[in-house]
């Protein structure tokens, strides 16, 4: 049973982590979305509420029709998930309005949102043609002591000779200090469309703060919401195994500009390679699912 008292001090914390407040939604795919986000989340269980909006400082109770019921939709949300989280719903009336509430609980393997497969096709090919570039770039003596624009403008040719449209250091969206337009590394076009941006770095250790930037940087150069983009590591450790287990527990928990929704370490499956490793975190951006991989290159120090 939904505790509403419970309800009612979350409302009172703006800052909830474990809170997600919508208006109005009944979409089955957003439902995942949000459901798949609290039921990764470390802190045990959160709720999901409907007919309440989120100010800068507080929440508003707006309240929804009576007998508004979102028993189907909810169904609905849990086929879209790799696992039956724990629920409870139903709805609640605080102030005198009616609202909704969705109560999830962790569940200890993690969830997974199935995204739309006509999404996926372009997206693979893609990954695949830049894990290929990776594996010339890794051979290539000459890079082992180089920066990272050198690197990055090998791997766009290598795209540009696949037929990949790019544009080079483009100057998009806001900079970190959101003062001016900010230089893209590789910015990838398809059919004159906006298709991913790649943003790399190189790396040494795991410099979580240096990495942060970077990271942050994708979602303000991303100005139309691309269904994935791409954070491309070059990486010069001795140890890449310890290097990529420490990477993979950090991005899958880390605070993002758009909502984390999962996590996926074993997307690299049917790639065998131990030295080009890449996992992916799917975000909840206004309402749709995204993709970022997260590609991380070992240099071999020769």
């Amino acid at each position: 049973m939904i505790d509403i008292n419970e309800v009612k001090q979350l409302l009172q914390s703006p800052d909830s982590k474990n809170l997600i407040c919508r208006n109005l939604e009944f979409r089955p795919q957003n439902l995942a979305m949000f459901i798949a986000a609290l039921s990764n989340m470390t802190e045990g269980y959160g709720y999901i509420v409907i007919g309440v909006s989120k100010n800068t400082n507080n929440y508003s109770i707006n309240g929804i029709s009576n007998g508004f019921i979102l028993d189907e939709p909810i169904k609905r949300a849990l086929s879209l998930l790799s696992e039956q989280p724990l629920i409870e719903f139903g709805p609640l009336s605080i102030e005198g309005k009616n609202i909704y509430a969705i109560k999830v609980i962790n569940v200890e393997n993690e969830l997974f949102f199935s995204i739309p497969q006509n999404s996926e096709s372009l997206t693979d090919l893609f990954i695949r043609d830049l894990y290929l570039a990776c594996i010339k770039l890794q051979a290539r003596k000459i890079y082992v002591s180089t920066t990272e624009d050198e690197r990055n403008d090998f791997i766009t040719d290598l795209l540009e000779t696949n037929g990949y449209h790019i544009k080079d250091q483009t100057r998009r969206g806001s900079s970190a200090s959101g003062k001016s337009s900010g230089e893209i590394d590789i910015f990838v076009e398809n059919n004159r469309m906006p298709f991913t941006i790649i943003e790399a770095l190189n790396l040494d250790s795991l410099n979580t703060n240096y990495l942060d930037v970077h990271l942050d940087k994708i979602y303000s150069y991303d100005t139309t919401g691309n269904a994935f983009n791409v954070c491309l590591s070059y990486v010069k450790v001795k140890d890449f195994g310890a290097f990529w287990d420490r990477y993979c527990n950090y991005v899958k928990t880390r605070k993002y500009p758009v909502m984390l929704v999962s996590s996926d370490i074993n997307a690299d499956k049917d790639y065998s390679y131990s030295d080009i490793r890449f996992m992916t975190t799917t975000h909840n951006r206004s309402g749709k699912s995204t993709l970022l991989y997260h590609m991380c290159v070992k240099i071999q120090d020769m």
